[in-house]
């Protein structure tokens, strides 16, 4: 039995992230990956059952940052507007291109959803802050989704400098919003 490598391991990864991140989970090819990675489909298939298992080694560490958030902003008892931001922004930072890969071409995968129940999380955390100062609770649907899709659109457009374009944006976005609502 020949041992798997981690070398070979990290270029198949290298070259699925460049296709998933190109073409999305339902159009990117198995054979596509093998090919960029310098090897066969076979011997692909020796360190990966099938597309979903490579596109899950992938997403499932940000997959499973994600998911804690969900649990762990229980536990917070400030803030937890600017504490549920701080963490989608980290996150965006230490996995840049899963987080692309994630939000635009995840369809087709166990992982589709993921992205829908960030959304919740922001909208739901949003609304409780507004209806506890009184303040329009309607206002937390557009609220998120224009938070998510600036953060997709800057991780899309921003190579070099997203880091500080994300934290400009969600100074921008809440900032005030804080304030105001506090008030």
């Amino acid at each position: 039995m020949q041992v798997l490598k981690e070398s070979v391991r990290q270029r198949i990864v290298t070259s699925a992230r460049k296709e998933f991140r190109k073409k999305s989970f339902e159009k990117a090819s198995m054979r596509a990956i093998a090919s960029s990675a310098g090897m066969t489909v076979g011997n692909l298939y020796r360190y990966y059952k099938n597309k979903e298992d490579l596109f899950g080694s992938i997403i499932e560490p940000l997959y499973k940052s994600l998911t804690s958030l969900k649990k762990d902003i229980q536990s917070v008892e400030d803030d937890k507007i600017s504490w549920l931001l701080q963490n989608l922004k980290d996150l965006q930072k230490e996995y840049r291109i899963e987080w692309l890969i994630l939000t635009a071409g995840s369809a087709g995968s166990k992982y589709e959803k993921v992205l829908d129940n960030v959304y919740g999380l922001l909208q739901s955390t949003i609304k409780d802050v507004l209806e506890e100062n009184n303040k329009e609770a309607s206002l937390a649907a557009p609220v998120a989704s224009a938070i998510l899709h600036g953060l997709r659109t800057i991780l899309q457009t921003e190579k070099k400098n997203s880091p500080e374009v994300i934290e400009n944006f969600l100074q921008f976005m809440m900032s005030d919003m804080i304030d105001r609502v506090a008030s």
